[in-house]
């Protein structure tokens, strides 16, 4: 892409996204507030955890298992996730999971023993499934048909930019700690007071919630009535290729990305800093490849989008895995986390737009478990080849299953955006 047709792209998606936000409903710039402040949590998270865990003395291996634990807790709960999400109500849903989540996260990092380790990390996951399973059905339902790809869109980028704030916390807030209680630099307790630190930003979440207007569900609160949602959603053959295509990007996604940091940390020899430095930096293009999603879903349509953006990631996936050189492994871990994602928004919101009103956290609930339950399958096994030293095997998997679910995507849903659009 020349820089301007870029250019052009960048001020096309800048005035569609001015109007488009002033059309936001209230609700949805209340939930957009507490996917910034939830996601700052996820942002130092993300780089903090996997190394604190390494830190307390513990094994590759055993980091896969509790996160395996955790993803595939979320998945196996996002199906009862769903009925609570209809029994309670949006607001309400979203309010348990911010406070389950603070819970389970205050008890995980106050504790060094491995069974209550697995323990906590399962009661994590449990909470997760609650916003992840009610976060896109409350976003479908508080826009318009017109807006909807620009919400989702800006829900993504607030989500990156948080995660570019996390990931900075994250990587400088444990010296700062260590100098202040005179501790080690990169000691396990300058990570734990990090981890606390992290927890604030999820309370804070609260508070935008508490102000949301609950909206009158669709959705049959039956219980009887649901289960027969559950029934007939899977003879359609569309649902079952949906259902298929997450369990298959689960266990691409889940065999790798946990472990980037580790990689960077014990096979390319970067610290803390550093790798909050590159995250940051990940978080900054990835701002720019979610900007450009909706002009780019104008011209190419959505599963092509998704398609072709899978398909670009994987040369950079394989700069970042084949080289001992850390200046290109961060070139291409930044272009391949800002590619890659590019298909999150699109996928987040064509999975609701292909079903009817009543079935929406219904879908949600079925891909999310069956997403996650894969990550966790897929967090274990990479941690297992982590642990064994065969530190690119879990990159060079993810690889494999990034390809086969472009082409699969691409394949079972293609003609089925042509019919929607007609």
């Amino acid at each position: 892409m020349s820089f301007d047709l870029l250019l052009m792209n960048l001020l096309l998606a800048g005035n569609g996204y001015a109007s488009k936000l002033r059309r936001f409903s209230p609700n949805a710039r209340k939930y957009l507030l507490f996917v910034f402040l939830t996601t700052l949590n996820a942002g130092i998270y993300g780089v903090i955890f996997n190394l604190y865990i390494l830190r307390l003395g513990f094994g590759e291996d055993f980091l896969g298992l509790i996160l395996s634990i955790s993803a595939t807790s979320m998945g196996l709960f996002s199906i009862p996730a769903a009925f609570v999400c209809d029994r309670l109500g949006r607001k309400r849903t979203l309010l348990l999971s911010s406070v389950l989540s603070a819970i389970s996260l205050f008890f995980l990092y106050n504790t060094t023993t491995p069974e209550l380790l697995v323990l906590f990390s399962l009661a994590s996951g449990m909470a997760s499934a609650l916003g992840l399973v009610t976060g896109s059905t409350f976003l479908l339902e508080n826009s318009t048909k017109e807006e909807r790809m620009y919400l989702f869109s800006m829900s993504s980028l607030i989500y990156t930019f948080s995660l570019l704030s996390g990931n900075m916390l994250g990587g400088f807030l444990p010296d700062i700690l260590a100098d202040l209680i005179s501790a080690q630099s990169g000691s396990a307790i300058s990570y734990r007071l990090t981890l606390y630190v992290s927890l604030v930003a999820t309370v804070a979440s609260l508070l935008p919630l508490a102000y949301v207007a609950e909206k009158n569900s669709e959705e049959n609160n039956d219980i009887r009535g649901q289960l027969h949602i559950y029934r007939s959603i899977f003879k359609s053959k569309v649902i079952r290729q949906m259902t298929l295509f997450y369990c298959l990007y689960g266990i691409g996604w889940g065999t790798s990305l946990p472990y980037f940091n580790v990689y960077f940390d014990t096979v390319l020899g970067a610290s803390a800093n550093q790798i909050g430095i590159i995250f940051s930096v990940s978080q900054v293009f990835m701002i720019l490849g979610y900007f450009l999603v909706p002009v780019l879903t104008e011209r190419t349509g959505k599963v092509r989008l998704v398609a072709i953006v899978q398909i670009l990631s994987i040369p950079f996936l394989l700069m970042f895995v084949l080289t001992n050189n850390l200046l290109i492994a961060v070139v291409g871990f930044v272009m391949r986390y800002m590619i890659m994602n590019m298909a999150n928004p699109i996928l987040n919101s064509f999975k609701l737009e292909i079903v009817q009103p009543e079935e929406r956290s219904m879908i949600n609930s079925i891909m999310w478990m069956a997403c996650y339950t894969f990550v966790g399958i897929g967090n274990y096994v990479g941690g297992l080849m982590m642990a064994k030293g065969d530190s690119r095997m879990p990159f060079m998997v993810t690889g494999l299953f990034y390809a086969a679910t472009a082409v699969f995507y691409y394949i079972c849903f293609n003609k089925l955006e042509e019919i929607i659009k007609t």
